[in-house]
């Protein structure tokens, strides 16, 4: 019996963990979820950003043996204005397709999540170090829904990101693109406060 006991502590201690982070997910999805039907607008950390990423985005970064790396350089003291949920759903989308991007040729499938204060304004950076943008989509890239996915992808993801960016949150994303070195996409804002 005190075997058992010990046995059943064991695993109440690991499944607290467990607990914990599918109560995070529960309330980033609840989080969503409501913002589909509410565009309100809100004072949110960077902290609370990333934090919404990384666990939206862990299982996708598991299955994919990928690595996420986070940095926030900003600390708790820059507020973004906007609807916490909207760039959420951009910044995963980046990074869905950096995922994809590096498909089955790439042993490390590093992705880096970055946020600092350059010449006074809040820059998110989502880097990766995948085969980059070919040259025919980077013409059209957030000019109209352009597609390196084949039948897979319908173009809409980075055409709404870039839409949402400028209309909700005054901002901008730009590109930088080179194969098998680094690749941004970078979230300029002019709302840092």
């Amino acid at each position: 019996m005190h075997e058992i006991a010990s046995d059943m502590r064991t695993w109440i201690e690991k499944l607290k963990g467990h607990i914990s982070y599918m109560s995070d997910v529960i309330t980033a999805v609840k989080g969503q979820t409501v913002a589909l039907a509410d565009n309100a607008s809100i004072n949110f950390s960077v902290t609370e950003l990333f934090k919404r990423v990384d666990i939206l985005m862990r299982h996708e970064i598991k299955n994919a043996l990928a690595k996420l790396e986070i940095q926030n350089n900003v600390g708790n003291d820059n507020i973004i204005k906007g609807n916490i949920n909207s760039l959420v759903q951009i910044i995963n989308n980046i990074i869905s397709n950096a995922i994809e991007a590096y498909n089955n040729n790439y042993t490390d499938k590093i992705i880096e999540l970055s946020a600092n204060i350059i010449n006074n304004q809040l820059i998110i950076s989502i880097k990766d170090y995948g085969p980059g943008i070919p040259e025919i989509a980077q013409k059209k890239l957030f000019k109209e829904m352009i597609t390196t996915k084949g039948k897979n992808g319908t173009g809409l993801g980075m055409f709404m990101s870039y839409s949402n960016i400028k209309a909700h949150f005054n901002g901008e994303l730009k590109y930088e693109t080179e194969a098998r070195k680094r690749n941004n996409i970078l979230y300029y804002s002019t709302n840092k406060k």
